[in-house]
């Protein structure tokens, strides 16, 4: 949950083509908006946005990946996909592949010489024994790489092999329906994030998740049910408690990204009837886009995605 968890999604992007029209909808799916059941005490990942100057649009908290065990996309929730206009999500279109991959690697040097003496012998060694990346395997894969791919490598061992991405589930629907997909950035800018982390900084959270990573992988599993459960005033407390060291930058990760979404979010849902699919992480707290939102004099109302009829 600390990464973006970019590499994950290449694979089905580089062969997945995003049509630019929608097909005409059913009525009855147009119609769902009279059926919307409100979440009063606001524990739902399903935000409905209402407003003078804007189409009745919806936000959805994703999570990126997340075991099958815990992974539900009920049809209430595939009603709303499929009756928007457009999808908005973090990242548009289709990577470039020799792009993503000249960002991922060091222009000089190795990403060994990110880590103290100390702090090499210990990633080796836990590469070795929790990976299965011998020491030589590890310099062929990572050695001309930057670290957020070993972050990105640790971070993959949190879940089960069948894990599910409710991104691609979504972009999977979008193509279905030919309904055109919005990006708010693009790979290259998330990328360009870890960037601006200093060197020391980024061996730091390497390091962490090396040295916490038993204790992760457990509270990987709670984040997980807590989602599932859709208990969003438990859920983001433990992201935070979860990876102090890493909300070190969260202006950097999510407010900062917040604040420039909102302009484009609005806009967007001004033209067009919006699905927004963006990580849970993003919606809630004083500077998540929920508030931001409704500082901006949006009504924004929690939906219940298993409506009893």
């Amino acid at each position: 949950m600390r990464s973006i968890l970019f590499i994950q999604t290449l694979v089905f992007l580089l062969v997945f083509s995003c049509a630019s029209n929608k097909s005409d909808a059913s009525s009855d799916v147009l119609e769902q908006d009279s059926l919307d059941q409100i979440v009063k005490n606001g524990n739902s990942l399903l935000w409905r946005v209402d407003g003078p100057d804007i189409k009745t649009s919806y936000i959805y908290g994703t999570m990126h990946m997340i075991n099958k065990e815990y992974f539900s996309f009920p049809d209430f929730l595939q009603s709303k996909i499929k009756a928007s206009e457009t999808i908005i999500m973090e990242v548009d279109g289709i990577p470039n592949p020799l792009t993503t991959f000249q960002m991922l690697a060091l222009d000089t040097g190795t990403v060994h010489s990110y880590f103290t003496k100390e702090q090499h012998i210990e990633l080796l060694r836990f590469m070795d024994e929790k990976m299965g990346l011998s020491p030589e395997v590890f310099d062929m894969t990572y050695g001309k790489m930057k670290p957020f791919l070993i972050m990105q490598t640790i971070t993959q061992k949190y879940f089960e092999a069948d894990a599910q991405s409710y991104d691609l589930m979504i972009m999977a629907l979008a193509a279905e329906n030919k309904i055109p997909i919005v990006g708010l950035e693009t790979t290259e800018e998330q990328l360009g994030f870890f960037d601006q982390i200093s060197r020391k900084a980024m061996a730091d959270l390497v390091m962490e998740s090396v040295y916490s990573f038993e204790q992760e992988q457990k509270e990987m599993d709670k984040l997980m049910q807590l989602y599932a459960k859709q208990k969003v005033d438990k859920l983001i407390p433990l992201l935070q408690k979860q990876s102090p060291e890493f909300m070190e930058f969260a202006d950097l990760f999510l407010y900062d990204r917040n604040k420039r979404w909102i302009p484009k979010l609005i806009a967007e849902m001004q033209k067009n009837k919006s699905f927004v699919a963006v990580g849970a992480g993003h919606l809630f707290g004083e500077q998540g886009i929920i508030d931001l939102l409704k500082k901006e004099g949006y009504e924004i109302t929690a939906i219940n995605m298993n409506p009893v009829e």
